[in-house]
């Protein structure tokens, strides 16, 4: 499990107040709140800049306050039961609210300031205990509501690119064993080295996907995989790297590129009587990574020849899911060529 999704199961039901998203959310709606009250009907016109500032000085106080305890307090509240728990998650900024109101009140009498009348000062401590206990109760509410929608989407999404990347196995395998069993009869101990090939593969492939690897270790998956199509091939089949060498810690979705590379070989170079080269770049751009993968291709069209032909789409979505619109998948194809661009946001990893 992430670190990510270890916070959210030791939190339970309880939303994250340590998050700097529900932070800004609990400032901003604060604010609004107080400018609501300000501008209400009653309140004797616009207020002041001096009302402004100490009314909004007093909310974000308490608002912070609370925040923080409740973002220690969080991991034991979201363990006890949800009506239990959400009481005294209520309770808290009520609490906070009576404590910063006497403190004000205190300040404000001490400096002469007279923005809080004495005779008022009980309906002051009430009337603000029970406005934070209700903008406590609606931003708890409305934040859990998010939070589980966010984690369902979430859910969903891990489902999705599990079903995604499941798809990619049974034509990575369907396509290597046909390569091994062309080899059998010809040459037992090629074919034999291939299974160990690709049974290296598959020890690569079987690591938990949802969690990137780097640059090298999918070229290294790359690099099985064509040593196993040359043993059909042979000379036929050549690749070029180009890759700067401070990028092969780059962290990139598994089996990300390795599936272009099988496109490549099925609808480029095998199609070709004379063969062709895989040429394989990675580059900079910016605060991107950038990996092409290129082949040549034959000039009027061929049937198709086997491959992953569902390589782009299942790409495209898988990185959707991860990166939503930092990532892209393009596409050149030129008379006699075909190149894929991956861009996603460059990540640093251990290198190998």
């Amino acid at each position: 499990m992430s670190a990510s999704g270890a916070r959210i199961a030791s939190r339970g039901w309880m939303p994250d107040f340590c998050s700097l998203p529900i932070l800004g959310s609990v400032v901003v709606t604060v604010e609004l709140i107080v400018l609501i009250v300000l501008i209400a009907p009653g309140q004797g016109g616009w207020p002041t800049l001096r009302d402004l500032f100490a009314a909004s000085f007093l909310a974000q106080w308490i608002a912070l306050i609370s925040a923080a305890v409740l973002c220690k307090t969080g991991p034991w509240l979201g363990r006890r039961p949800v009506l239990f728990g959400a009481t005294l998650a209520t309770l808290v900024p009520a609490v906070v609210a009576v404590a910063c109101s006497a403190i004000a009140q205190s300040l404000d009498r001490s400096l002469a300031l007279g923005w809080i009348p004495r005779a008022e000062a009980p309906t002051f401590l009430l009337s603000n205990a029970v406005l934070a206990a209700v903008v406590g109760l609606i931003l708890m509410r409305y934040i859990f509501v998010l939070q589980q929608w966010q984690r369902g989407v979430e859910a969903q999404a891990a489902a999705r690119i599990e079903t995604l990347q499941a798809r990619i196995r049974p034509h990575f395998l369907f396509n290597s064993l046909n390569a091994i069993a062309s080899l059998i009869r010809i040459d037992a101990d090629k074919a034999e080295a291939a299974v160990e090939d690709l049974a290296g593969v598959f020890r690569a492939t079987l690591r938990d996907e949802r969690a990137d690897h780097t640059l090298a270790d999918e070229l290294e998956l790359i690099d099985r995989y064509l040593a196993i199509e040359a043993l059909r091939l042979g000379e036929r089949l050549k690749v070029a790297r180009a890759v700067e060498p401070t990028l092969h810690a780059a962290r990139i979705p598994a089996l990300s590129v390795q599936p272009l590379v099988e496109n490549a070989f099925h609808h480029g170079v095998q199609a070709l009587p004379q063969g062709g080269v895989i040429a394989i770049s990675a580059h900079r751009d910016g605060g991107d990574l950038c990996v092409t993968v290129r082949n040549p291709k034959p000039v009027q069209p061929v049937p198709r020849l086997g491959g992953n032909h569902i390589a782009l789409g299942n790409i495209r979505e898988r990185l959707r899911m991860r990166y939503g619109e930092r990532a892209a998948l393009s596409v050149d194809a030129g008379a006699d060529y075909h190149a894929v661009t991956l861009r996603v946001p460059l990540q640093e990893g251990e290198a190998r």
